[in-house]
């Protein structure tokens, strides 16, 4: 499994400090590949990276190139391409290495830590050239993403876990599909036309929407498509990537978190072969939506239901509205489930205090607004402790105030086991249940 940071805090260790800050890239590897790296590669591929961002200074008028950490996911064993600045990593045939502390939850992303911002990326390294470049600039792009004037954080898009919520975007993501298939700009651009009004669509119908939508895709969006720019593809290969990654898309278990590394990639593609240097009119305060009607040049008439229904049969309408409603019907299921197992039954409460986390961005399960979202797997560091939660899932609230697990089966001094969860807990922390048979994490009272 492959899960990407997030983390509200910084963790203070007597060597130095680390903090998770992004919310990062996603791409999976062949099961069973090992996570050992070939040591003899490191220098090699650092060196890769090193020429692209340099021959791609373009994109941004700035290179992006700064510390990377290769990093093995079960060892914790570091690889990276300079030093710390308090001398943690020890220099080993021209690069640096060490162990990341077990307090800090890494994957894809960027990590501060100790005195330096990272490009942190979880070995194995794909084989593809294209897709190990892909993927580290896209990391060095939110390293970076500061000084290129881009303060943001994403969000989470709860409608998109909804029925309708979910036709809308599937629609703008077959009319996307279909403007890379075709050989005419001007017919690209009609799809993309319509990709537009079922965006715009979505937004009237879910008020706050293109706010939040426009977060993440200010956040990842633009961190995928420097990273697809940088990775040496010419025009052909990209397109063909982009619509084998449209075509699985459709699998993805949750849009919520991972639809931003689809969209903007693909309006990017097209955008460039008008101006190359359309990415350099954004700030932070762009709203995409709205840039990318301009620049398509998308009539600002009144979107009205029956008319989006009607441009939808040309996207495989019918067809996704049945399969979306068999979803529907079947979620439905799982979310009394869910419902029933972290808000009814017997469970741990654990407040938040100072948390990192990291989590697979394409599976979260919305329950509602005001009652957080479920993570099948995910992993929290605190004061209290380590939470690995590795099946059964683990309830995040709304502000990540609270995550609630199920009821521990084993409590032990220094751990705690539950049902496809367990806790290294903190010998300063304890449980204690409250009067309606839940328990509570506390912290010992001093005797």
């Amino acid at each position: 499994m492959f899960f990407v940071p997030f983390a509200s805090r910084c963790w203070r260790e007597m060597k130095g400090i680390a903090c998770i800050v992004l919310i990062s890239f996603f791409i999976p590897v062949a099961d069973g590949q090992n996570s050992m790296i070939n040591r003899d590669s490191i220098l090699h591929y650092f060196d890769q990276v090193k020429r692209a961002t340099r021959e791609n200074i373009k994109i941004w008028d700035k290179d992006i190139y700064g510390p990377i950490m290769l990093i093995e996911e079960n060892t914790r064993v570091i690889y990276a391409n300079e030093p710390d600045k308090f001398n943690v990593l020890v220099a080993t045939n021209g690069y640096y290495t060490g162990v990341l502390p077990k307090e800090i939850s890494f994957q894809n992303t960027s990590l501060d830590w100790n005195g330096k911002t990272w490009a942190t990326v979880v070995l194995p390294l794909s084989p593809d050239k294209y897709r190990r470049l892909d993927l580290i600039t896209h990391e060095l792009f939110h390293s970076a993403q500061l000084s290129l004037g881009f303060d943001i954080r994403g969000s989470d898009n709860y409608h998109l876990d909804e029925k309708d919520g979910r036709i809308l975007l599937r629609f703008e993501i077959e009319a996307l599909k279909k403007a890379l298939r075709v050989s005419r700009l001007s017919q690209a651009e009609e799809h993309l036309r319509n990709a537009l009004i079922f965006r715009k669509y979505r937004h009237l119908v879910y008020s706050g929407s293109q706010l939040s939508e426009n977060k993440l895709e200010l956040l990842e969006g633009l961190a995928t498509y420097t990273g697809q720019m940088m990775s040496g593809r010419d025009k052909w290969q990209l397109r063909e990537y982009l619509i084998e990654r449209l075509e699985a898309y459709t699998n993805t278990p949750s849009f919520v978190r991972s639809f931003a590394y689809e969209t903007i990639p693909v309006y990017a593609f097209f955008l460039y072969q008008k101006n190359n240097s359309w990415n350099k009119g954004i700030t932070e305060e762009t709203d995409l939506t709205e840039f990318f009607e301009e620049a398509f040049e998308l009539d600002m008439r009144i979107v009205l239901p029956s008319y989006v229904r009607q441009v939808a049969e040309e996207y495989r309408g019918r067809e996704i509205r049945d399969e979306e409603t068999l979803r529907y019907e079947k979620h439905t299921l799982t979310l009394n489930e869910l419902r029933e197992k972290f808000l009814e039954k017997p469970r741990l409460e654990i407040k938040l205090e100072d948390m990192n986390m990291s989590f697979n961005p394409n599976n979260p399960i919305s329950l509602d607004v005001d009652e957080g979202t479920v993570y099948p797997t995910i992993r929290i560091s605190d004061n209290w402790g380590i939470l690995t939660v590795t099946g059964g899932g683990a309830l995040l609230s709304p502000g990540h105030v609270w995550v609630v697990v199920s009821e521990p089966v084993e409590i032990r001094e220094d751990e705690i086991i539950g049902d496809g969860w367990s806790i290294e807990l903190n010998r300063e922390y304890c449980l204690e249940k409250n009067n309606q048979g839940n328990y509570l994490m506390t912290k010992k009272k001093n005797r």
